[in-house]
C-alpha cells in the first residue's frame, strides 16, 4: 500500500501549511531550530533534542506537502506552492488539496523510495476519483477500508474514466484482506479538508450533488510531464506547475451550496477579488453533513452571535440555526483521527450569519486583506462582531 508521514497530521492542517510556507519563504526550514518552528506554527516538533534540526523528523512533511526541496551543500529551496500558500486569500484549501491529489504519487519524489523510470500510481487522486465516482451514482459515504480495498484491488493508475471507476464500485472487495494501513488511512484523512467532505473513524462523506460530483471528477487526472531522476528536481518540476493547473480547475459547486457569494451575505460588489474563498466558506457551512454532525454533538437551539432562543420564537420549527465556519475563508474543515473537527463551527440564526459575513466584508476591505491572516486572526474578528453587537463598541 501507498506510504505516507505518519502521525503528522496537525502539520498537514492547512492552516498551519500556510504558516510553515511563510517560515519556508522568511527562512529556511531545513536549517531553522525547534523554536524558530514553534514560534512561527505552534506546533510542537518533537523531540526537544539540540543535536539536530527537526528537518530530520519533518523533512518528509515539508517534501510530501510541497513547501521546499533540500539543496546540494546544505538548506533548502521554497517551492511555488510555498509562495502561493503563504500569499493571504490567494488559494484556498480546495485548490491545494485538490492538486495535491493529483500530483502525489507511489513512490513518491517526497520519500525514500522514488524512482523516476517506476511506473507511478496516484494514491490520493485515486481516493478522491473513487469518492466522486461513488457520489455521482448516489453513494455518498464511503469507508477508508473501501478506498483502500479498492486500490490495492484494481491497479488502477488515478487516470482511469469515471465508467471504469462505476465498473470498480460494482466489485465486492475482500475488506478483509486488506488490512490495517495506517500510512494511507492518515493520507486520506488529509485530503478530507476539501469543504465538501466529511469525516468520522472510519468513513468520509461526499456532500455534493451528483451532476457537482462529476463535473469535478472530469477535471481530475495525474500531473503529467516527463518525470526527472532527482528526486528534489521532480518536486520542483511539479510544483512550478500549481499556479497553471489552479487557474484552469473550476470548482463552483454550482448545483449543491449556492450560485453567487451574495446569497450567503457576501458582497461580491465590494471585494470580488476574494470570491474564491468565499465561496469554500460556503460550501463548508452548507456541507449537509458536517452541519447534522454538528447539531448531533451540539444540539442548541440560542444563536451563539445574538443569543435569541430559536426554538422558543419558533416553536413549530424544529431548527432553523445555520453552522457558522470559524477559520480564515479559504481554510478547509480540520480533521483528526477521530473525523472532522465541529470545534471551528458555532450555531447562528440566519439574520446574524449574514449579518457576519457583510462584517467580514468590512473589516477584510478596511484592513486590506483578501482574507484572514490565520484561525486566530478569524476568531478575533467574530468576537470583535459579537461584542459591537452587544454593547456598541
Amino acid at each position: 500500500m501507498w506510504s505516507w508521514d505518519q502521525g503528522r497530521l496537525d502539520y498537514f492542517q492547512f492552516d498551519n501549511l500556510k504558516k510553515l510556507a511563510k517560515l519556508a519563504l522568511s527562512g529556511d526550514l531545513r536549517l531553522m531550530d525547534r523554536g524558530e518552528l514553534v514560534a512561527g506554527t505552534g506546533l510542537p516538533f518533537l523531540p526537544d533534542n539540540e543535536r539536530y534540526k527537526p528537518w530530520r523528523n519533518y523533512g518528509r512533511v515539508f517534501r510530501s506537502a510541497l513547501l521546499c526541496v533540500p539543496e546540494e551543500g546544505g538548506g533548502s529551496k521554497a517551492t511555488k506552492v510555498a509562495k502561493a500558500l503563504a500569499a493571504d486569500g490567494s488559494t484556498t484549501a480546495d485548490e491545494y488539496f485538490h492538486y495535491l491529489s493529483e500530483s502525489y504519487s507511489d513512490p513518491s519524489p517526497a520519500l525514500h523510495n522514488w524512482d523516476h523510470s517506476a511506473s507511478l500510481r496516484y494514491p490520493l487522486l485515486f481516493s478522491l476519483k473513487y469518492l466522486l465516482a461513488r457520489a455521482a451514482i448516489g453513494l455518498t459515504e464511503t469507508t477508508i477500508t473501501q478506498i483502500i480495498a479498492a486500490y490495492a484491488y484494481s491497479g488502477f493508475v488515478g487516470d482511469e474514466d469515471q465508467s471504469s471507476f462505476i465498473e470498480l464500485i460494482n466489485v465486492d472487495h475482500d475488506m478483509g484482506a486488506v488490512g490495517e494501513h495506517r500510512q494511507a488511512a492518515e493520507s486520506i484523512r488529509v485530503i478530507a479538508q476539501i469543504s465538501y467532505l466529511s469525516l468520522d473513524r472510519r468513513a468520509v462523506t461526499v456532500s455534493l450533488s451528483r451532476e457537482d460530483a462529476g463535473n469535478i471528477f472530469q477535471q481530475l487526472s495525474p500531473i503529467g510531464g516527463e518525470h526527472l531522476e532527482s528526486a528534489a528536481e521532480e518536486i520542483l518540476r511539479i510544483t512550478d506547475l500549481f499556479p497553471s493547473a489552479v487557474d484552469e480547475l473550476e470548482l463552483d459547486y454550482a448545483t449543491t451550496a449556492v450560485s453567487d457569494v451574495e446569497e450567503a451575505g457576501f458582497s461580491v460588489v465590494s471585494f470580488a477579488e476574494g470570491v474564491k474563498t468565499r465561496k469554500t466558506h460556503i460550501v463548508i457551512e452548507r456541507n449537509s453533513k458536517i452541519r447534522s454532525e454538528f447539531f448531533k454533538f451540539y444540539p442548541v437551539s440560542i444563536c451563539d452571535f445574538c443569543s435569541l432562543d430559536t426554538a422558543h420564537r419558533y416553536p413549530w420549527v424544529s431548527r432553523v440555526l445555520d453552522v457558522h465556519h470559524l477559520l480564515p475563508l479559504c481554510s478547509g474543515s480540520r480533521t483528526s483521527r477521530d473525523g472532522t473537527m465541529l470545534n471551528d463551527l458555532v450555531a447562528v440564526c440566519p439574520t446574524c450569519h449574514r449579518a457576519v459575513h457583510r462584517y467580514y466584508d468590512c473589516w477584510l476591505k478596511e484592513q486590506g486583506q483578501k482574507d484572514f491572516l490565520d484561525a486566530e486572526q478569524a476568531r478575533a474578528v467574530y468576537e470583535k462582531a459579537k461584542k459591537l453587537l452587544t454593547t456598541g463598541t
